[in-house]
């Protein structure tokens, strides 16, 4: 097999595996997947799906990848590239991730889970490496949002800068977990639809952080 085929090949084929795994992880939860399942679900041997994958964390932590190198394309089309003030910057920000998340409900519930078994399982050491070259990029650009922010005055200046990015990180994580584990009974809750119920406390959130 000529060397551009083969290695064409590996890569339909790793993603064959991503792609049936993500769906196996949404609908059944990742704990409850075996390496077995992926295989059946791929139409490969468990022999072929440790030539890529040696464990199913690995799996879960390179969908996770693929997933975040989508939010960097979504913020550079929808966030970074529009001129505005700090605050604007970042009210586009989390309003982006707002919307992805009610546009698709099953990457919700993909990070939902994903999160949790990081909570549950891996130390912040495994994590920290991928989660930087993840969304080092964004954090960078929220950051430097912050700090123009501050200095024009259109964001609140009685918190460091690294501290208001991290609440502004753990405020869309927190939501997007909310959102993919509960789904459907946010709504059963209230008797709100469950956009209208993240969508004011996304109002709420963002008027803090201009006082």
């Amino acid at each position: 097999m000529p060397a551009r085929i083969y290695v064409n090949h590996r890569e339909n084929q790793r993603d064959r595996i991503l792609a049936c795994a993500r769906e196996l992880f949404i609908d059944r939860g990742i704990q409850a997947v075996t390496l077995s399942d992926i295989a059946v679900a791929a139409h490969l041997t468990r022999a072929t799906l440790y030539k890529y994958f040696t464990n199913k964390e690995d799996l879960a932590q390179a969908i996770f990848q693929v997933t975040t190198r989508g939010w960097v394309e979504r913020g550079e089309r929808e966030v970074w590239s529009i001129p505005g003030t700090g605050y604007e910057r970042v009210e586009r920000f989390v309003r982006s991730h707002a919307n992805a998340m009610f546009q698709n409900p099953r990457e919700a519930r993909f990070v939902a889970e994903f999160n949790a078994l990081y909570a549950r399982e891996w130390p912040v050491e495994r994590m920290a490496p991928i989660l930087t070259e993840s969304l080092g990029s964004q954090r960078r650009q929220l950051y430097d949002s912050v700090r123009q922010g501050q200095a024009e005055g259109s964001l609140r200046v009685d918190l460091a800068p690294d501290v208001l990015v991290a609440a502004i990180l753990n405020f869309v994580s927190g939501m997007m977990d909310r959102l993919g584990a509960m789904g459907a009974k946010v709504e059963g809750e209230y008797g709100i639809a469950a956009q209208t119920v993240f969508e004011q406390i996304n109002r709420v959130f963002l008027s803090g952080l201009t006082r």
